[in-house]
């Protein structure tokens, strides 16, 4: 292209291999983007195992809520523990983006204090923000500690645990509740997630919620439970 140039603006005529290889010497040239093929990585399925302890495997998912004075959706992104059901990290954003998910996810680290010692499996489907090179990169920075393994498509079931979080999320505050502002959805996810966590009984858990749970686990109180995923 720059011997097209040459040739109609300066009436320079020059070999457009020519022209390469002085660009080449004179480090003009500019890099090539990697084809994206080349730039995917290979994604790990998901495999049947038991967990029965907090923190030794997390889902997340990603679910659409609906802010009805703006006419138009907002996102919500959430992590949960699939022995004691707590939500360990989250987010509620006009837009979701892998920057999004890395944040969230790197806030639950610390606050679970998630170290190589006891090394943690997240769990999502294959979704866009998912399978981004931003989150991937991000995560073999703490490959050491974090494994994230990807159910098979069309295969809900294998995230079973957020699934369930979301649909109690959809009976129990977005279908009774009528939002008119990005602010209000916000609002109210921090109180639906405090009471989650700290107060909401599951009878899988005993008639605990997730904090009392943790807390019998601690204390020697509670027999720890075998969960097959």
């Amino acid at each position: 292209m720059l011997s097209h140039y040459l040739a109609v603006e300066q009436h320079i005529y020059v070999n457009h291999k020519k022209i390469y290889r002085l660009c080449d010497e004179s480090n003009l040239l500019l890099f090539k983007r990697a084809d994206k093929k080349s730039r995917k990585f290979k994604k790990v399925r998901c495999n049947y195992s038991e967990v029965s302890a907090p923190n030794e495997l997390w889902q997340f998912d990603l679910k659409y809520i609906w802010i009805h004075g703006e006419n138009r959706w907002c996102f919500f992104l959430g992590f949960i523990d699939v022995v004691s059901k707590k939500i360990t990290g989250w987010y509620v954003g006009r837009t979701c983006k892998s920057g999004d998910l890395v944040f969230t996810l790197n806030q639950a680290i610390k606050n679970e204090k998630i170290t190589a010692d006891h090394p943690l499996t997240i769990r999502s489907d294959n979704g866009p923000q998912m399978s981004s090179n931003r989150f991937y990169f991000y995560l073999k920075n703490l490959e050491k500690k974090l494994t994230h393994e990807f159910i098979p498509p069309r295969s809900p079931d294998r995230n079973a645990y957020i699934e369930a979080f979301n649909s109690i999320l959809e009976k129990e505050v977005l279908q009774v509740q009528y939002f008119k502002s990005f602010e209000e959805v916000y609002s109210s996810m921090i109180r639906f997630i405090e009471f989650y966590n700290n107060r909401r009984l599951h009878g899988s858990l005993g008639n605990r919620s997730p904090k009392m749970f943790i807390e019998g686990l601690r204390n020697g109180e509670i027999t720890p439970r075998v969960v097959a995923v």
